[in-house]
């Protein structure tokens, strides 16, 4: 058993965590041109992930900060520093941008186009309302307030220092979006006033840009953040050649790079590293390759020559010291042709030397975590005094912003961690250094000062089962599950319900929240099992979506059984089945078969109650035995029930030979917590009183004695979900029905 306060020491090598260009990430692009490279690039970039368009304020806080103020952004337009927080509308509020124009086609602020953060920047909101949706071009009236940046009745000219920002943003959204998966179809055409068109323009002045405003290191400091968020970059900041060679005349050099890899097993600070490449040309044999590298993007000053084996060729780059970023590229030559590849990087991992607190004990089983020990003021008041941990787990959910962590499964085993600078990605195993703090009765961390990472595709724990009444401090921050959960309210988009919907398996009803990364669109009284982790806050439990697994609707895969049969009079035999019958196989004569010579001559299903088919026979013998069978029955799932037979009798007297007449009532009926059921017995007798939903699930039953006369039951329904049920009183064989409405 875990105890509290449990301290581990370890010494272990982890990468803390650092934006990269990922060794080999454009392999397979070398030596293509026009629509081939194109294709190429978009099976790069495409299916990243997408988030809420409001949480480009939040990524803007690193991809567009200013490099003298941390706490401001760059406005694109203005180029003016301003308080990373100040969102509004008009005036000198922040604007979240849409460079490639969300009218220009159909991409709203709705994900993967409406809210791709590659297309979103910082703007001045005054000076987008008069950009609006003009194409890009050189020309008109210098503006106001952006005094860098001019404009006429279809055109926006930007500041010199972001044309080429502009021109790639623009080339990345013709590039990733090319109309697959219900996406747009986006084009960059050479015109202007392309809307509503899925186009912008002016292409050949986006290509005049890109080659007058090469990436500097705001925008690839920009492309790094981002990828951190959507694991997908801009190849156009990563390569601008690429631009030229898609839509303008550049041609495929001859020498062609591919299977760009580190050979490592593991990065760390006691080896060197060896990159491998297959490098061939189309012009003839390579005669000599090389790795360019340096500590920094723009200083690649060290040269290591690369051995061959056939088209194989490796360099080892020396031992650098820990936390150290590597940046390197290779050039080669075919004595006529000489070409480089994209310039990738590596860090050096840190070594944590340090004591880990496990969850369980941040945790401690109870409300409180022991980490943030209430202490009182001089005045009287409470605070809490957050300690600093270091601890560890594999992430089970990210939403940018906020991630949790798990080690094992079960509860008090995981924790939701508070943090927008480190965005890790589901299966990563990671050790955090941060501070305990309970927000509302949420334990979480916060303001992390140690990020390390140690794997990637770590498998995740089990998800715990929990009833929706059930969500309880012990699970919180951990994966839960609620299986066969009925929706109750599924209007996520009401102002009041804040993005979420409502299930209920009969025992309370619990919260889904359609998250940053994911939202589903539930339908209510349809029956859903839900997946992920379990978050408090705003005094309420919610199990947090991540992705379209985490719900999945209900799927019948029973078939129907029968119940009874009892004949209603000579002619007529009343049939249930367990659950809704397919109407043509239940009304199909063909499916029943009765012994004595009896023929049924039509099978009809009831137009309400879909789990009864009333049989109409030749006539039947009083008091004679008979044995029904059945086979060939569906659900509407398609689920064909196997062949059974039951026995039954006509009794023209039936169930009254115990009961009085009408006197087997409901009261309430609708009800609410409990109800009352009365009989009035013509003799004393045993039986069963069984409650079943409409698809014919058994939910409560119990034995009962009738006594002569006057009989009170009393049923209580409290953990019934509200719905349609069916009350059955079978007596000696015999049955009798009342509809139940719980309310």
């Amino acid at each position: 058993m875990k105890q509290l306060f449990t301290i581990i020491a370890v010494l272990i090598a982890m990468q803390m965590t650092a934006h990269s260009q990922e060794t080999g990430y454009y392999n397979g692009t070398d030596g293509k041109t026009g629509e081939e490279l194109k294709s190429s690039l978009y099976d790069i970039i495409k299916d990243h992930k997408s988030y809420d368009y409001s949480l480009a304020s939040t990524v803007f806080i690193e991809s567009d900060q200013d490099p003298d103020n941390e706490d401001n952004v760059i406005l694109v337009y203005t180029g003016r520093s301003h308080p990373n927080d100040d969102y509004g509308s008009g005036g000198d509020y922040i604007n979240r941008e849409h460079v490639w124009a969300k009218s220009h086609g159909n991409l709203d602020e709705d994900p993967p186009e409406g809210s791709d953060f590659h297309n979103l920047k910082p703007a001045d909101a005054s000076v987008n309302m008069d950009k609006s949706n003009l194409d890009f071009d050189n020309g008109g009236e210098q503006h106001d307030e952006a005094t860098g940046c001019y404009y006429d009745s279809d055109s926006w000219e930007p500041r010199d220092e972001v044309k080429g920002d502009i021109a790639r943003i623009i080339f990345y959204m013709a590039t990733r979006y090319e109309g697959e998966n219900g996406e747009e179809d986006l084009q960059v055409v050479d015109e202007v006033d392309t809307y509503p068109n899925p186009e912008h323009g002016k292409l050949s002045t986006l290509l005049e840009w890109n080659e007058q405003d090469p990436p500097d290191e705001f925008e690839r400091n920009r492309n790094n953040v981002i990828f951190d968020w959507q694991q997908n970059r801009n190849p156009f900041v990563d390569n601008p050649n690429w631009v030229n060679k898609i839509w303008g005349d550049g041609q495929a050099e001859p020498v062609i790079f591919d299977d760009i890899s580190i050979t490592n097993e593991e990065i760390n600070s006691e080896d060197a590293i060896e990159i491998s490449a297959n490098i061939q040309s189309t012009a003839g044999d390579i005669n000599s390759a090389s790795i360019k590298w340096g500590t920094s993007y723009e200083d690649l000053n060290n040269e290591i020559s690369m051995s061959a084996d056939g088209s194989t060729y490796t360099g080892v780059i020396p031992v650098q010291p820990e936390d150290e970023t590597v940046y390197y590229k290779i050039v080669a030559s075919d004595g006529t042709n000489n070409d480089e590849s994209v310039t990738y990087n590596y860090t050096i991992p840190a070594t944590f030397d340090g004591e880990l607190v496990t969850i369980y004990d941040i945790q401690g089983q109870q409300e409180i975590s022991p980490m943030a020990d209430q202490i009182q003021d001089s005045d009287g008041t409470e605070e809490l005094n957050y300690g600093e941990v270091s601890t560890t787990g594999v992430v089970t959910a990210s939403f940018g912003g906020m991630f949790f962590i798990q080690d094992g499964e079960g509860p008090w085993n995981g924790i939701m961690v508070y943090e927008n600078k480190f965005i890790p990605q589901i299966g990563d195993s990671i050790v955090l250094t941060g501070l305990v703090k309970e927000y509302y009765n949420m334990t979480e961390m916060v303001e992390i000062s140690g990020y390390y990472h140690i794997a990637s595709d770590v498998p995740l724990p089990e998800p715990t089962v929990i009833s929706t009444g059930g969500a309880e401090e012990q699970y919180e921050g951990i994966l839960v599950e609620v299986i066969d959960a009925e929706c109750t309210d599924d209007d996520w988009q009401d102002y009041n319900n804040y993005d979420m919907w409502s299930v209920n398996d009969g025992s309370g009803e619990l919260k889904i929240h359609n998250s940053s990364v994911y939202k589903y669109n539930p339908t209510e009284g349809e029956i859903y099992t839900v997946t992920g982790p379990l978050n408090y806050d705003y005094g309420e439990y919610k199990i947090e979506l991540r992705n379209e697994d985490d719900v999945t609707p209900f799927q019948d895969e029973t078939a129907p059984e029968l119940i009874s049969a009892y004949p209603n009079e000579e002619t007529e035999i009343k049939v249930n089945f367990s659950e809704e019958v397919e109407k043509t196989s239940a009304e199909n004569t063909a499916n029943y078969t009765i012994d004595g010579e009896i023929e049924v001559t039509e099978a009809k299903r009831r137009l309400l109650e879909k789990t009864q088919v009333l049989l109409t026979v030749t006539e039947m013998t009083e008091g004679e035995s008979y044995s029904l069978t059945v086979s060939g029955v569906k659900d509407d799932s398609g689920n064909t029930m196997e062949e059974t037979t039951l026995e039954f009798s006509y009794d023209p007297d039936g169930i009254a030979e115990f009961i009085r007449k009408g006197s087997f009532r409901i009261s309430p009926n609708p009800f609410d917590e409990k109800t009352t059921i009365r009989i009035s017995a013509k003799k004393s007798s045993k039986g069963k009183m069984k409650v079943y939903t409409t698809d014919g699930r058994n939910v409560q039953s119990q034995i009962i004695s009738l006594k002569r006369g006057a009989n009170k039951f009393t049923l209580n329904t409290r953990n019934m979900k509200a719905g349609t049920y069916f009350l059955v009183l079978e007596l000696n064989g015999e049955l009798a029905f009342r509809k139940m409405i719980k309310k």
